[in-house]
């Protein structure tokens, strides 16, 4: 074993000369008992969980609010609404005149700001979100995903917190305030990725990712009920307020408890270090210039950048939409529009996650092209939500039972688009997956400005259920675009351009007898040369 060990630090070019590992291999002693217990990873793992949770309830409660905090009454819709409710004659009691008798509380001061100025305001956010991708993959790659992630979640509650004294003052007030909270926290997904570049194993990059991506949609499934329930109790002005608290409590633990890479953990066991520096084929901790030519070239890089568009309009369109849709459209009091609305991300989460371990599995196995994994993801994912967005399209709005499922299923949907390309990012490009994941969600990010845009138009001039079926078809139109094209430029190797000095092939760690690093674990220790000789001998 002492072998072993040597030939594993000559490796990692000898950074742990000098140490040696006692009392379970523990490199320091450690103040945090409970968490030496549990593996380095699946910390960092629940921090960003618990991260982004907190993030969704900051930026996306404003879709809640703004429905609350408006005079829809005096808007120029509202004279039509009469007409579209003609259309619809199975919404029975759950219809606009019943929601108006006494559905939603009184909710004191309103604003009179039209469907576009709403629109403009939901998409405020994702005009500032837009311009920060590419930086965030840059500051992560200079500062460490640690001082960028937290800071962008502690200036996101600052911002969030002036947002009812931006609206009593003026909507443009508003949407300064939504746009810089959009930059702020721009940084933090490709920020994320980065880090996830030096932490996350082969064998375990897409559930660990996916852990985080249910984070976003457990977001919306706390944010829609409790912005709505706030809203309905103690007034608008609630929604936000409280998620600051969240985040106040998340970043202690941020603070005492994340790292940029193994390397730098204080209190990683040694045998978890290497199980991750192998499998990620990185042997140092160099920082090379990002190739950006090679990179914006790069055809499996448009693959992603493409896919990320297409599976998030329907994300965004729901996002920023659906309480506008479940009050305007079927009819819900805001209470009902709450729960509802939590309903298609619940369905996301779920297929997240079982897609996640089943593609896991898969990739374990070994038996299929882990490309072919990935694809038949995407293909699945997109061919469902084309399928569901076509079906919703003749449904709109006239059977609010069936428009709800349709609306989940899409959302179900969705989430398998994750296991497809999603993890990509670490697996084609582990060295600069937060520049190329940054460069993805900007285009990712275009929905969310678009969607309320185009919703406020179409609505405003056609507020009519026709009008919400052509929003439909359009999304349709580009998940449909959005899957060809991934699926036949998406690629899973490293590509040249990602590799640095001293890196090796990943492969040598598909086998699951290395995933184990507990500490009561004594056999965990493998050289990468005795996993590659199993591996070719298996």
């Amino acid at each position: 074993m002492s072998i072993e060990k040597s030939a594993m630090k000559e490796l990692r070019g000898g950074e742990n000369d000098g140490e040696t590992p006692a009392h379970g291999n523990k490199k320091k002693k450690s103040c945090f008992p409970i968490a030496d217990r549990i593996p380095a990873r699946y910390i960092l793992t629940a921090l960003f969980f618990f991260g982004i949770v907190a993030l969704q309830t900051t930026r996306h409660g404003f879709s809640v609010a703004i429905v609350v905090m408006t005079n829809t009454s005096s808007s120029a819709t509202a004279v039509n609404q009469t007409a579209i409710y003609q259309n619809c004659p199975r919404s029975g009691p759950m219809n606009v005149s019943a929601q108006r008798a006494g559905g939603d509380r009184d909710q004191g001061e309103l604003f009179e700001w039209s469907q576009s100025i709403k629109g403009t305001l939901l998409g405020a956010y994702f005009y500032g979100y837009i311009i920060t991708q590419v930086a965030g993959g840059v500051l992560e790659q200079r500062f460490g995903g640690k001082v960028v992630f937290g800071t962008s979640l502690l200036l996101a509650a600052v911002l969030n917190a002036l947002g009812p004294v931006a609206a009593r003052s003026s909507a443009w007030a508003m949407f300064a305030v939504r746009f810089c909270l959009g930059l702020v926290t721009g940084v933090s997904l490709p920020s994320m990725y980065g880090v996830w570049g030096r932490w996350a194993p082969p064998t375990e990059r897409t559930r660990l990712l996916a852990f985080c991506y249910i984070a976003l949609s457990l977001g919306g499934v706390i944010t829609f009920p409790l912005a709505s329930n706030l809203a309905d109790e103690y007034g608008w002005p609630a929604v936000f307020y409280i998620p600051g608290s969240f985040v106040a409590v998340w970043l202690l633990a941020w603070v005492l408890l994340a790292y940029d890479s193994p390397a730098k953990h204080p209190r990683i066991l040694e045998e978890e270090q290497e199980y991750i520096e192998d499998g990620i084929g990185m042997k140092t901790q160099q920082r090379l210039p990002v190739p950006w030519r090679e990179v914006l070239t790069s055809l499996p890089v448009w693959a992603l950048i493409v896919g990320q568009f297409s599976s998030l309009w329907g994300t965004y369109l729901l996002l920023t939409q659906m309480p506008n849709y479940m009050k305007n459209v079927l009819g819900f009091n805001i209470r009902t529009n709450g729960l509802l609305s939590a309903l298609p991300p619940l369905l996301a989460m779920i297929s997240m996650m079982l897609s996640s371990f089943l593609a896991d599995y898969l990739i374990t196995r070994g038996t299929i092209p882990k490309v072919w994994i990935r694809r038949s993801f995407v293909i699945t994912g997109f061919t469902g939500m084309v399928i569901c967005g076509i079906v919703l399209a003749n449904l709109s709005g006239c059977d609010p039972a069936a428009a709800v499922a349709l609306l989940c299923l899409l959302q179900a949907f969705s989430g398998l688009t994750n296991a497809g390309f999603r993890a990509v990012h670490i697996e084609f490009a582990p060295r600069f997956s937060g520049v190329t994941f940054s460069l993805a969600n900007t285009a990712g990010t275009l929905p969310g400005i678009v969607a309320p845009l185009l919703v406020g138009f179409i609505v405003e001039n056609d507020p009519t259920i026709a009008g919400w079926s052509k929003i439909f078809y359009i999304g349709a139109a580009i998940q449909a675009v959005g899957c060809v094209f991934t699926v036949v430029f998406m690629r899973t190797d490293v590509q040249p351009w990602a590799r640095g000095k001293g890196d090796v092939e990943a492969k040598n760690t598909g086998s699951a007898k290395y995933k184990n690093t507990l500490p009561a674990n004594e056999n965990a220790e493998m050289t990468a040369e005795k996993l590659l000789e199993q591996e070719t001998n298996m």
